[in-house]
């Protein structure tokens, strides 16, 4: 009897035990789940791994750490020098990953220009962006080339500091001779937008400046550092620098176009929400041999020191993927 009783004494206790691990646990997933969904919209570097143990050297101690960086580079953005001393950026699951083979870029021996070939995609366009930094261009001269097949202008931008939207000084004449030669030509605004509604203003003084134009490529928001500490766009928040390029998007959407947002590698990592850009298409700046990017764009800005018939300095080039 004794024993009877001691046996359900323990089965008693056993489910008392249980219950309370399992309403433990329900209570300790509940406030992790709000503490991420806090936090879940900014791009929190992660910066400390701590190990349980330690490899010898050797090639199974070197096999393990290529591996263990090739993991990271799967699921974080690296920013920095070196990779043990970069800062790591957690990677978008609400932006479309890119599948290029990265060993099919090339420098064509034709004419110069970086360019992408493999099985599904059997060749890239190559663009310039031009501002009033350009200057004169002799448009038939680049036009007879050859070497381009298309251009993205900048409409204008806002002031860093005054926050007043300015038309470029040389966009009407370029708007102008695109559309004589029948170029098929983009356009983008530089941005320092810290608002929805700004993103909204600055779209809306694109689309009043290219209403008379046949624009083929997208309308592109640019959103970069100002290398002026009280620019006012460096001082925002990601949200905010976020909530602009959005007001952007979705007005040029609403109008017609094809909305794309341009950025630096590091900007997309470090600046803005990714979680709520996986919408529109981006444009790539990194000048590098070979993009290191984990999301998909359809254009690469590989240098800002090309060359091309008709303009005397350097520009921008691009290699763009025919979508």
């Amino acid at each position: 009897m004794n024993d009877r009783k001691a046996q359900l004494t323990r089965r008693i206790l056993y489910v008392v035990f249980f219950i309370s691990g399992l309403v433990f646990g329900l209570i300790v997933g509940l406030i992790i789940g709000q503490m991420n969904s806090k936090t879940k919209s900014k791009p929190l570097p992660v910066t400390e791994y701590i190990s349980g143990y330690e490899l010898q050297d050797g090639e199974l101690t070197n096999l393990a750490y290529e591996n263990y960086w090739n993991f990271i580079h799967m699921s974080y953005i690296l920013v920095g020098g070196d990779r043990e001393d970069a800062t790591l950026y957690k990677i978008s699951d609400k932006v479309e990953r890119h599948n290029y083979d990265l060993e099919r870029f090339f420098i064509s021996e034709d004419d110069s220009y970086m360019h992408y070939s493999d099985d599904n995609i059997k060749d890239t366009l190559v663009g310039i962006d031009i501002s009033a930094f350009q200057g004169y261009i002799d448009w038939e001269t680049l036009d007879k080339s050859g070497d381009i097949d298309f251009v993205i202008m900048r409409v204008g931008y806002r002031g860093y500091g005054s926050g007043a939207l300015v038309e470029d000084s040389q966009f009407a004449d370029y708007k102008s001779a695109v559309s004589e030669l029948g170029i098929d030509a983009g356009v983008y605004f530089f941005s320092q937008a810290i608002s929805y509604e700004e993103g909204v203003e600055e779209a809306n003084f694109v689309l009043d400046r290219i209403k008379d134009m046949d624009v083929k490529y997208p309308v592109i928001i640019d959103t970069e550092q100002v290398e002026a500490e009280d620019a006012r766009g460096n001082k925002s928040s990601n949200e905010e620098r976020t909530d602009g390029i959005v007001g952007f998007c979705e007005t040029i959407k609403n109008a017609g176009y094809t909305p794309m947002i341009y950025a630096s590698r590091n900007w997309y990592a470090q600046n803005l929400d990714m979680d709520r850009l996986g919408d529109y298409k981006l444009w790539l700046a990194q000048y590098a041999n070979v993009p290191d990017f984990p999301y998909k764009f359809t254009g690469w800005q590989y240098t800002c020191e090309g060359k091309v018939p008709g303009i005397e300095g350097y520009v921008d080039i691009n290699v763009w993927f025919k979508e």
